[in-house]
């Protein structure tokens, strides 16, 4: 747990266990106010307070809104913390049915700490309690004859651990009580979908589609799809599926139950996509004209809810045989770990992608067929979601925007041509 004090670049570090001493003392004089001192430790700039112990004084007075305490008998205890590297840092007590705001006597009771103590800006931890628990808790510190109030930072850790564990249950829940495997599936597919679709920034789309090309080819039906969202010009739905063109994409991934036995299949699927004939046209960027950009990498993946696998080497074993179109770049089995693989490519020599079309997809072909892993990197399974989430998002900032769709190659289809000049 930890707290920051902006103002003054102060910050406080409270062990979980710690904190659940002082939250059990709180409850255990309840309706009478308890409290205590803290001892701890700084860090060598002492802009940061570690707070490993809770002392508890051996004289003390409560009641309802008192709580007095005596340093008597406590000169072996902080003989004893001060050979373990702890010193006195501050006080904590209870406000009984009240709120965490300090009162006049609190601060009174800090201006004396000061200087009995001697010490730099003492902190004091009010924790306001209920007959059914712990309502709430402020950490202050006293500087300048005033109380500070620190603010309670976001563990992010602990933050992605419980959104992934939701997740999880969510994935779980189906994949238990739904017993149709396609309804079982497609339940799947959606929770990925709509937690892609509530992360991710605006500017991408997330769905279930078939991806098509200007010729009319099509890739096999893809579970996830990251597409482009301002520079789509069209979309089209027939007989239940989604069609998008192949220039809008920027990432396809296969979602399976279980990653055992799916990782080639997921391969062919996500080649299937690559492989598709993509235009590049200049557009008009700031009031000027830029060339046809090179075609981006499209970004391969699978997603699973767990791994039969005893080992993570099989699944790295399987990605290390995929080669060219059909490589991935990451992935996340929630109950093992999200992974990606980091490649050398070689950058095709003779070829100008800007200049003309057919080199641009030459380019991107040889890019993959160059492909030699260098490294497949596991991340933690407590946080496999985010970590995968957030590579992700990586790998999405490097590509920038897609290429600019030529919509006259689509327009040959029905023997029409639109004028593209401004």
């Amino acid at each position: 747990m930890k707290y920051y004090l902006a103002s003054n670049d102060l910050y406080i570090e409270i062990q979980a266990f710690v904190f659940n001493q002082i939250q059990l003392q709180a409850e255990s004089e309840y309706p009478n106010e308890n409290g205590g001192m803290l001892a701890g430790r700084y860090s060598a700039d002492r802009h940061t307070v570690y707070i490993e112990k809770v002392v508890v004084p051996m004289e003390k007075r409560t009641g309802r809104a008192t709580f007095m305490r005596s340093t008597k008998g406590m000169e072996k205890v902080w003989k004893q913390l001060a050979k373990d590297g702890l010193r006195y840092v501050g006080e904590w007590h209870s406000h009984p049915n009240g709120s965490t705001q300090y009162s006049s006597t609190d601060l009174a009771a800090m201006v004396d700490i000061e200087k009995e103590v001697t010490i730099e800006n003492p902190l004091l931890l009010i924790v306001g309690v209920r007959s059914d628990g712990l309502s709430a808790h402020t950490f202050y510190c006293y500087k300048n004859n005033k109380l500070l109030e620190y603010k309670k930072m976001i563990d992010l850790r602990e933050l992605f651990h419980g959104l992934q564990e939701q997740m999880l249950v969510s994935l779980n829940v189906n994949r238990k009580f739904i017993e149709h495997p396609g309804s079982k599936g497609d339940a799947t597919e959606q929770h990925w979908i709509e937690f892609l679709r509530t992360y991710l920034p605006d500017r991408y789309k997330v769905d279930k589609a078939i991806v098509i090309d200007s010729t009319g080819n099509v890739s096999e039906q893809m579970d996830v799809v990251i597409y482009d969202a301002i520079y789509t010009p069209f979309i089209f739905r027939q007989d239940g599926f989604m069609y998008i063109p192949a220039e809008s994409v920027y990432a396809v991934f296969e979602v399976k139950q279980d990653v055992k036995g799916h990782i080639e299949y997921a391969a062919q699927k996500i080649e299937s996509v690559r492989k598709l004939k993509r235009t590049s046209i200049g557009m008009v960027a700031s009031g000027k004209l830029t060339p046809a950009r090179q075609l981006t990498k499209i970004i391969g993946g699978i997603l699973t809810t767990t791994s039969s696998y005893k080992e993570n080497d099989t699944v790295i074993n399987q990605l290390k045989k995929l080669k060219g179109l059909q490589t991935l770049d990451l992935g996340c089995l929630c109950d093992t770990g999200s992974f990606y693989v980091d490649y050398s490519e070689t950058i095709p020599e003779g070829i100008d992608p800007t200049k003309d079309i057919n080199d641009n997809r030459k380019y991107i072909e040889q890019v993959y067929e160059s492909r030699e892993v260098n490294e497949i990197k596991f991340g933690n399974k407590d946080v496999s979601l985010f970590t995968f989430f957030l590579q992700l998002v990586s790998y999405l900032k490097s590509i920038g925007t897609v290429p600019a769709i030529d919509i006259n190659a689509y327009l040959k289809a029905i023997h029409a041509k639109i004028d593209e000049d401004i």
